[in-house]
């Protein structure tokens, strides 16, 4: 099926290129969410004369990735995790959903579509996991996650001497 791109595309093209794609990708996803339209005569004159404002936004949104760029620059993720002691393994884990709510927290406006992590959910202890933030489709930034060990001991069980039980039984003796 071919359609006209409304915005620049990563693995597809740029702004007014007429692109074949199939036909599930183009009704299902691109046309809904306005990345492209049919290419009618209509829509063709439309796409001519609005090229240069699309061309346009797409630059002011590459500016505004550029600049947000900026503000992870020196920025990683620190986490605090239970390890258990003979191997490196994780109590639980580190999800991608962990990492984005710690984004939002520390004040990046971001959704987790944009985020991504390479080696999947964090599950052992080690020092060289990155997470990927798209913030364009030309632009994106490399955050390391770093794991500190969580230092709290597990609680010794306590045996208290002084509590002797002593055990008997109701039954009434046989005669």
């Amino acid at each position: 099926m071919d359609i006209l791109l409304l915005k620049n595309i990563k693995s597809l093209g740029e702004v007014g290129a007429k692109v074949s794609v199939k036909a599930g990708y183009a009704r299902n996803y691109l046309i809904p969410n306005k990345h492209a339209v049919l290419p009618t005569k209509a829509n063709l004159a439309v796409v001519e004369e609005k090229k240069q404002v699309l061309l346009k936004q797409e630059e002011e949104l590459k500016a505004s990735a550029l600049i947000e760029q900026e503000k992870y620059k020196d920025y990683s993720l620190a986490f605090e995790v239970n390890v258990q002691e003979d191997a490196d393994n994780l109590f639980g884990s580190i999800t991608l959903q962990n990492i984005v709510d710690r984004l939002v927290e520390d004040g990046y406006a971001i959704s987790k579509k944009q985020v991504s992590l390479p080696s999947g959910a964090i599950k052992t202890f080690a020092e060289d996991y990155i997470a990927t933030v798209s913030l364009h489709t030309d632009i994106s930034v490399t955050v390391p996650i770093k794991l500190t060990r969580n230092n709290v001991a597990a609680p010794e069980p306590v045996i208290d001497d002084d509590m002797t039980t002593e055990v008997t039984t109701d039954k009434p003796e046989s005669e």
